[in-house]
C-alpha cells in the first residue's frame, strides 16, 4: 500500500521543528565544561525529530514510515534526557528546558498516536 503523505501538513512535524529551533536557540546560551558538545548533540538530536518524520513521509510504504517514526521518537527520547541533565548542570536554563521538555513530550505522544494511524494512502 503506497503512502502519500506531506510532513509539512502533520503537526507534530511542525512542533518537532518548533521544538528543534528553540533547541538550537538554547544550546547558544550553554556554559561551563564540554558546552559546545552538549549542545551540538542536543541539537542534532532535535533537528532528527522532524527529519526522520519528513523522510518516513517519503519513503511511500506504511511500514518504512512507521519505522522512521519509530527513530523519531528515539531522537525525542534522547532530547528530553539532554535537557533533564542541563536542567541539572546549569540552573540558569532549567526553566526554558523544563518548557522544552513538555513540548518534547508532546511530540512523543503523537508521533505514538501517528505511529498507531499513519495518514491516509
Amino acid at each position: 500500500m503506497a503512502l502519500r503523505a506531506n510532513a509539512g501538513r502533520l503537526v507534530v512535524f511542525q512542533i518537532a521543528s518548533e521544538v528543534a529551533r528553540d533547541v538550537s536557540r538554547l544550546a547558544t546560551t550553554f556554559r561551563g565544561p564540554a558546552a559546545l558538545q552538549r549542545g551540538d548533540q542536543l541539537v542534532r538530536a532535535a533537528c532528527s525529530i522532524p527529519a526522520n518524520i519528513s523522510e518516513g513521509c517519503g519513503r511511500g510504504t506504511i511500514a518504512e514510515f512507521r519505522q522512521f517514526i519509530i527513530y523519531a521518537r528515539g531522537s525525542a527520547h534522547e532530547v528530553r534526557s539532554h535537557l533533564q541533565v542541563t536542567k541539572l548542570i546549569d540552573s540558569r536554563v532549567r526553566t526554558e528546558c523544563s518548557r522544552l521538555e513538555s513540548r518534547v513530550t508532546l511530540v512523543i505522544k503523537m508521533l505514538g498516536r501517528l505511529y498507531d494511524h499513519p495518514p491516509p494512502s
